[in-house]
Formats: C-alpha cells, structure tokens, sequence
C-alpha cells in the first residue's frame, strides 16, 4: 500500500523538533494540478469606485481587463478576497455581485484581481480521505495568493482555501491529516470539481493531492 507523509520541523543553535507523526497508509493516491495563467496587468489596477453593501459594488479597471458580463468572478485586495461574485460589465466599470468570503473593503479602496474562475477537474470523496494537503506554487511571485473552492455536483461548497506560495508563511498551512486525528473537513457530498483563481502576473500552479482509502 502506497504511505502519504505530512512532516514539520524546527532547529535553531543546539535544539532540533519535528513531527514524528506516522505515515499514512492508503489504498490509493488522487493527484490533481492545474496551471493558473499569468494574468493582465489591466485586471491588477483597480479600484472598488463603488460600494453599495458587503457584496455589491463596481470595480474600476483599466482596458483590456478581459472580464465579460455574466463571469464568475473572484475578487482580491490586501488582506481579502470575495469568491464566486457575478461580473455585469459596462467598458472599464465591472459590478461586483453575491458571492462569498470577506466583505468587500471599503469605498476607494485598491483592488488587487478581479479575476474569472477557471473550472478544474477535481473529483473525489471526501468521507474516505485519509491525508488531503492542498497547495499553491509560484516560485516568480512568492507574495501572490490563490483560491479554490470545492464544490459539489451542485456547485455548493465543500470546502473552500485561501492559499499562499508554499514558502510564504501559511503555505503548507491546509494538509489534513484525518488518520492522525484532524477533523475531516471534506466529508459530506462527494466533490466533483474546483473553482480557481490567482492575483498573480506570473503563471503558477495549484495542487489536491488526497490519499484514499475504500469505502
């Protein structure tokens, strides 16, 4: 049986620590990746001119900004991001609707993304997840963040990620380690695909790696 491993250390001058928890036994290991490309600078220069409540207001961008009416889309700022909001667009004006996460920020201020979600074939079930680690890799933008939501066959969430590169502080913050006692967090239905999103200008990659076991 293939073993799947999550393993943390620390040392200084004269004093080592590390995680000698055991690996994980599984029957089979899932790998899922998907590329996230570079985005245009126009969608990284914006500006909430508008806010009328937690999750409506319009996005100033600048042309060739890309974003269409009726996209998907996610929206990122220093120190949030709103996820799955409809896009209705009018030139350079992008209203911003619904959706989930952080509350939009202030009236005026910086938007960092509005970027469409990418689809992404992301299919397993959660209830038989021993280890499930979920990380982004950007090794040109190691201050860049991504999201993804895990949906079910309805699109209703499973669980969702905030993700940093995976040197950045918090980057290997979502390993989930069942067998050794952490809460499953991907139980319920079973999740059938990924809504994905980055802030970057340069191309990076997010990864689910999950190890299973039968039902």
């Amino acid at each position: 049986m293939p073993e799947v491993r999550a393993i943390r250390s620390f040392s200084s001058p004269g004093y080592s620590f590390s995680d000698q928890s055991a690996p994980v036994s599984v029957e089979s290991v899932l790998e899922f990746s998907k590329v996230l490309p570079a985005l245009v600078a126009a969608q990284t220069d914006g500006a909430l001119g508008t806010r009328t409540d937690a999750d409506t207001g319009i996005v100033q961008l600048a042309t060739g900004h890309g974003i269409l009416t009726a996209d998907v889309v996610d929206v990122y700022w220093v120190g949030g991001v709103r996820y799955g909001m409809n896009a209705t667009v009018s030139s350079n004006d992008v209203t911003i609707d619904g959706g989930a996460g952080d509350n939009l920020p202030a009236q005026d201020f910086a938007i960092a993304a509005v970027v469409k979600q990418l689809d992404w074939e992301v299919n397993f079930d959660g209830d038989d997840a021993q280890i499930v680690g979920v990380f982004y890799r950007n090794p040109n933008d190691t201050g860049a963040k991504a999201h993804l939501d895990l949906v079910d066959t309805g699109s209703a969430t499973i669980e969702e990620h905030d993700l940093v590169h995976e040197t950045a502080n918090g980057g290997l913050d979502h390993i989930t380690n069942i067998s050794a006692g952490d809460t499953n967090i991907y139980t319920g239905n079973r999740i059938e695909a990924g809504k994905v999103t980055h802030d970057s200008l340069f191309a990076g990659t997010v990864y689910v790696l999950v190890g299973l076991v039968a039902a």
